[in-house]
């Protein structure tokens, strides 16, 4: 049983180091555990696994319940295109069955039923987050760790298509954050700390036993200006970490993805500048075409180190610059109202 406490805030939030925002590439692939190898077992999973798929996409964890969806599922083996066993290991005896489903098949049924979908290219979360069980002092899960709460947060990450990332806990991290300074979202703190890390939104956490031996997690997700607090009880570990990164992708899937699968599609004018290198262009140009939102780039012109391009967008203005902030690949400058044009600057 969970309880779930959802509120909004906004704050001004700024990451100063750019890096390029994450392709996750096993969106489309499901990972079931099966007893045996034999076709009813095979089918159920099948299925199972389908879902999962389709609630990675859309962020939403209720797809299932959109008729066209609900009927396509009794028919999932259809959008297979290949699946494997892995073989029972020394602590487990359920195979692993490996299945991959058809992207242009899975993409053509969501735009049918409506449901808008979150692209390949996601923002890097960074997790600051401690765990206290009563009998010890709070800790922060670093990644160097072989840690039981690690493992599950990374598993779950990949269920839900989040491209997750934990501090080190090397000198440089202990000497700049204390588990305090986590547990009571000390956010100039953590932000500096972070910015080795160069994440695109910040998950922070605090994890405690609660009174009936269940756990019960404090959180709050950051995304430029944006800021969500919940509140998440579970009565183990998979439950919390399930359902609090179920509710990060959920949240952050409608602040990425287009509002509106019938919006408009519009052109849009940019401009930008410290385009020097080499291979800026061509990372440039690769970099806006993974966003969710858009559907085409076209070069206009190069003017030194000055390139003007055209976007075609599907959506809304700000659901594109929302998305060309994950990364800070782009520095927004300015908008050209009478030219019609945004100007940004390009980042390595």
């Amino acid at each position: 049983m969970k309880k779930l406490l959802f509120t909004l805030s906004i704050i001004t939030f700024f990451w100063a180091i750019p890096t390029l925002a994450v392709k996750v590439s096993s969106l489309y692939q499901a990972d079931m555990p099966v007893a045996t190898q034999l076709e009813d077992a095979r089918s159920e999973a099948v299925r199972q696994g389908f879902i999962h798929i389709l609630v990675k996409l859309s962020g939403n964890p209720d797809i299932a319940e959109n008729p066209l969806i609900k009927e396509n599922v009794k028919k999932a083996e259809y959008y297979v295109q290949e699946y494997s066993y892995a073989q029972p290991t020394t602590t487990s005896s359920m195979y692993m069955l490996q299945i991959r489903y058809d992207k242009d098949d899975i993409n053509n049924l969501l735009r049918k039923a409506g449901v808008v979908y979150w692209g390949e290219t996601r923002p890097l979360v960074l997790v600051w987050v401690t765990v206290a069980d009563g009998t010890e002092a709070p800790e922060i899960i670093g990644s160097e760790e072989a840690d039981e709460w690690y493992d599950t947060f990374r598993q779950q990450g990949k269920k839900y298509g989040l491209p997750l990332i934990f501090p080190v806990m090397d000198v440089t991290d202990i000497n700049k954050v204390s588990p305090h300074d986590v547990n009571t979202m000390n956010i100039t703190t953590l932000k500096q700390a972070g910015m080795r890390y160069s994440p695109d939104a910040l998950l922070i956490g605090k994890i405690e036993k609660d009174k009936n031996g269940g756990w019960k997690g404090q959180w709050r997700l950051i995304l430029d200006e944006n800021q969500w607090d919940w509140r998440i009880t579970g009565n183990d570990m998979d439950m919390l970490l399930g359902d609090t990164l179920n509710q990060v992708s959920h949240t952050l899937s409608k602040q990425l993805v287009v509002k509106n699968p019938g919006a408009p599609v519009s052109w849009v004018k940019l401009q930008v500048s410290h385009v020097t290198r080499g291979d800026d262009l061509d990372q440039l140009m690769q970099f806006l075409r993974q966003l969710s939102p858009v559907q085409q780039v076209e070069l206009s012109q190069v003017d030194g180190d000055v390139v003007e391009l055209a976007v075609q967008v599907h959506g809304n203005l700000a659901t594109f610059q929302q998305n060309v902030n994950i990364g800070q690949r782009l520095e927004f400058k300015s908008l050209d109202k009478q030219m019609n044009k945004l100007v940004y600057e390009w980042k390595r």
